[in-house]
């Protein structure tokens, strides 16, 4: 491959207005941004260089910019998406995993996924404008919310997604010639979210777990026993433990405090998470108005697509949480609600310890 690394590389912190580029993070380690068609307006690919081809981490979305940027890069590298070998995705969110079939029909490529995200493909199948209703619906949105919510974000088709080839497990070693890569298994954005350690450099390629500005959104309960945000904060202790020298994120940009982000993402949790106990102690409550409650303007007013779903969202997976505490409890509809419980005051005492 090429080792023009000098005219490429740069600090991976792009300026004021300027876009990502291309970048030599470590010998034989390129960060690859790729073009999203909305926010956040990059994904980062991470290409790992070896004597057999190269190994990607994620893939970015299937979109013919994405695929052109992807094409464009490898060739900057001095090697073609032909000669990929394999490609490691983080999750299953279509900015990451969109691009790794298209990858694999051209090369031959495995690609891998932890089985948790590999179910979660399937969502993508279908409409999602009916995803946002059953969401909406279980929050208990009135339906005049629910109607204008559809009409905003309009009906279309889902996005066929491929299965992968191989499946993933926590602490597995996936072969990459060169690269001592451990598979680490970081529930909370997706079900099955993975970051990868590579202990040499003290890298840690994490995915959408933990960026340096953003506090993304964790996965929507599924049942009773889901509580996505309990399994993210438990997460945090043994990734901070691996002290690494530099956090790899798919958006924004690498950064090496990372004891200093965990400390700002679990105040930032335990913030949200304490208003909505203040709000469950001024009595029943359901997700959708919490959800207006955790916003400064104390309103949903103005949200429309994907903002809104995720804002309610969060709503739903704070009050999992708290319902795993025993803090709250929902009591079915309609609308569906929540209450609080005697160990509410408890809990709220815990929230900051951490």
């Amino acid at each position: 491959m090429s080792r023009d690394s000098d005219r490429l590389s740069g600090t991976g912190r792009p300026v004021r207005g300027g876009r990502p580029r291309l970048t030599r993070v470590r010998p034989g380690l390129w960060s690859l941004p790729i073009p999203l068609p909305g926010p956040p307006g990059h994904v980062l690919v991470y290409v790992l260089e070896t004597d057999v081809g190269p190994y990607l981490v994620d893939a970015g979305w299937d979109t013919e910019e994405g695929w052109s940027a992807l094409t464009a890069g490898l060739k900057a590298l001095g090697t073609r998406v032909e000669d990929v070998r394999g490609v490691l995705v983080t999750h299953s969110h279509l900015d990451h995993y969109g691009l790794a079939p298209r990858v694999r029909e051209v090369s031959g490529a495995w690609v891998a996924l932890h089985a948790l995200d590999s179910v979660g493909l399937s969502q993508f199948r279908s409409d999602p404008a009916l995803r946002l209703a059953a969401l909406l619906r279980k929050a208990g949105a009135p339906e005049e919310a629910v109607a204008r919510a559809l009409d905003d974000l309009g009906r279309r088709p889902g996005v066929d997604a491929a299965l992968p080839d191989r499946y993933l497990t926590d602490r597995e070693r996936p072969e990459v010639p060169g690269w001592d890569l451990t598979a680490l298994w970081t529930p909370g954005h997706t079900p099955g979210h993975l970051c990868f350690w590579e202990p040499r450099h003290r890298l840690l390629l994490a995915g959408d777990h933990l960026l340096p500005r953003t506090t993304v959104g964790m996965y929507e309960p599924r049942d009773d026993n889901d509580d996505p945000l309990g399994d993210y904060l438990g997460t945090l202790e043994p990734l901070e433990s691996m002290k690494p020298n530099l956090v790899l994120p798919a958006h924004e940009y690498r950064y090496a405090d990372l004891a200093t982000r965990i400390g700002e993402l679990r105040h930032g949790h335990a913030t949200r998470t304490a208003v909505a106990a203040s709000v469950l102690r001024e009595g029943p409550v359901t997700a959708w108005r919490l959800a207006g409650r955790l916003r400064r303007s104390g309103t949903l007013e103005g949200l429309r697509g994907f903002p809104l779903r995720a804002t309610v969202s969060r709503a739903l997976v704070i009050l999992a949480h708290l319902r795993r505490l025993g803090a709250a409890r929902e009591v079915p509809g309609p609308p569906p609600h929540w209450k609080a419980t005697r160990r509410l005051e408890q809990c709220e005492a815990g929230f900051f310890k951490s």
